[in-house]
């Protein structure tokens, strides 16, 4: 029906002319909404509403009467702009901070002298940084950070993985190496005992 799951699975809630909002369902004679507003199964709702523009009166029909043109495709999109505003409210002032997660320990892409660059709890992350990746078990795994830089690629984590005693010191251990996601919960590597 929406974005997320329930408990929290979020919509676009339609209200009518007199003012009173559709819920979840929309019947075939329902009027037409005049605007939109981000609601959740929990029962959070939005404070701000997004103003949709009426149904453009006198658009051709195709053949199976299917409306069609420029007013109607304008029309169109700006109801999916209402929708996408609604679900940008949804995920932010409800959901994401639902999940927990602290912006101290994201990757925060910004701007240096340089460029392009990934931040870390205010500090810069430079090409070949140690940085400690929170597995879902509890335990950080130490790894090895690298990107590309372009601002449309996910950085790549280097871990490497175990030898046996006797190869240690000898070779150089394999390593595995993967996209770091944008929800990864990462720090600055920790002093060990």
């Amino acid at each position: 029906m929406g974005w997320g799951h329930e408990p929290h699975e979020g919509w676009a809630d339609e209200k009518l002319p007199d003012g009173r909002w559709l819920g979840p369902t929309r019947r075939g004679d329902d009027p037409d909404a005049v605007a939109y507003r981000a609601v959740c199964s929990c029962g959070w709702r939005s404070e701000r509403e997004h103003e949709v523009p009426p149904r453009p009166a006198d658009v051709p029909r195709g053949e199976r009467g299917v409306p069609y043109g420029p007013a109607y495709d304008a029309w169109i999109a700006a109801l999916e702009a209402a929708d996408g505003a609604c679900w940008e409210d949804w995920n932010a002032e409800h959901f994401e901070p639902l999940l927990g997660y602290e912006p101290h320990t994201q990757l925060i892409l910004g701007r240096s002298d340089g460029g392009a660059r990934h931040f870390l709890d205010g500090r810069p992350v430079r090409a070949g940084s140690a940085l400690e990746l929170l597995l879902a078990d509890g335990t950080w795994l130490r790894v090895r950070y690298e990107w590309s830089w372009q601002p449309d690629r996910a950085p790549t984590a280097y871990a490497a993985l175990g030898l046996p005693k006797p190869a240690e010191g000898l070779v150089d251990p394999s390593l595995v190496s993967f996209e770091l996601p944008a929800r990864a919960v990462l720090r600055w590597p920790q002093e060990r005992p």
